[in-house]
């Protein structure tokens, strides 16, 4: 009985200590356990503390990014806004210039032609000459419209008003053709000669005044308005002139003044030599009307003539 009570508490101390070693393999089972998951927690804790300082850092830089963006987006609003007011300006002066070069490069030398050879077209070219004048005015009445609308959107940009020679003959010439194309409307009536002091008809010469080295009206206004018409060439042929050399200067382009020089220098010629071939003609006809006028006076004269008779008195014979 001794030996089964020591054997069973033999077996009892056995299997405790295996429970004791099973217990303590466990908790080292935990602990190790315990001590995995720790350190996974760790290093998720790690690995998202980074997710959040790598998109801090991405949020930064894309702040600066768009920052930098904002900041450059007004520099180019007014370099784009001042290259499109640039585009505008440079338009504007191109069609001041053409408007101007068709004035006084085609109007101008129309209305004076039309009055300098009106002998090709007697009947219609004072309709013409007028037409032509008038348009000229409005042509030119914008050309300067233009000019100092442009001037006053350039600002500081601009040279100013009244800084070039340019600028003066251009408001020069708006007055002269303005003076021109209201005179043309108040062209005197044509004129004819009378004896009677008293006769008041629109037009009438007395013509005992003829000779005293007084001008009738409507030769002032004639003399007046020719003088005229030839400043508004020259004036016209120097502004544009200058108005291509300051677009040049400006922008950078060619120059074609001289070459507007030339072709108005062209068109002068062109109207001299007409009308020196119209006079010419006109000369020769009247010379041959002069030729024909005095051989029938001499074949008058010669039918009328006759011999006188013998005695000397004034008698005529009827002999040949």
């Amino acid at each position: 009985l001794v030996e089964e009570a020591e054997e069973e508490e033999e077996e009892t101390n056995e299997k405790a200590k295996e429970k004791s070693k099973a217990k303590a393999e466990g908790n080292d089972a935990a602990e190790e356990g315990a001590n995995e998951k720790a350190k996974e927690k760790s290093k998720e804790d790690a690995e998202g503390s980074d997710v959040p300082k790598y998109q801090g850092e991405k949020k930064s830089s894309v702040q600066k990014a768009a920052k930098g963006v904002t900041s450059a987006a007004p520099a180019y609003k007014e370099a784009s806004a001042a290259s499109d007011a640039e585009r505008s300006h440079r338009s504007a002066w191109v069609a001041h210039g053409v408007i101007g070069t068709i004035a006084f490069g085609l109007f101008v030398p129309a209305a004076i032609s039309s009055a300098f050879l009106r002998d090709l077209v007697p009947t219609y070219w004072i309709y013409v000459h007028v037409i032509v004048n008038v348009v000229t005015f409005a042509a030119t009445f914008f050309a300067v419209g233009i000019a100092f609308a442009t001037m006053n959107g350039m600002g500081s940009a601009g040279e100013g008003h009244m800084k070039e020679v340019h600028h003066i003959t251009g408001l020069l010439l708006l007055l002269i053709v303005s003076f021109q194309t209201g005179n043309g409307f108040l062209r005197p009536p044509r004129e004819f000669y009378t004896d009677d002091a008293r006769d008041n008809t629109p037009g009438a010469v007395l013509r005992s005044s003829i000779g005293n080295g007084s001008m009738t009206a409507r030769t002032l206004w004639y003399l007046v308005h020719s003088v005229t018409g030839l400043v508004v060439f020259a004036l016209g042929t120097f502004q544009v002139r200058s108005g291509l050399g300051l677009f040049s200067r400006r922008y950078g382009t060619s120059d074609y003044g001289l070459a507007y020089v030339g072709y108005a220098g062209w068109l002068a010629a062109i109207m001299l030599i007409a009308k020196g071939v119209m006079k010419w003609k006109e000369h020769k006809a009247k010379l041959e009307s002069m030729e024909i006028q005095m051989g029938r006076k001499g074949e008058e004269v010669g039918k009328d003539w006759r011999p006188r008779a013998k005695g000397g008195d004034n008698k005529t014979s009827t002999a040949v």
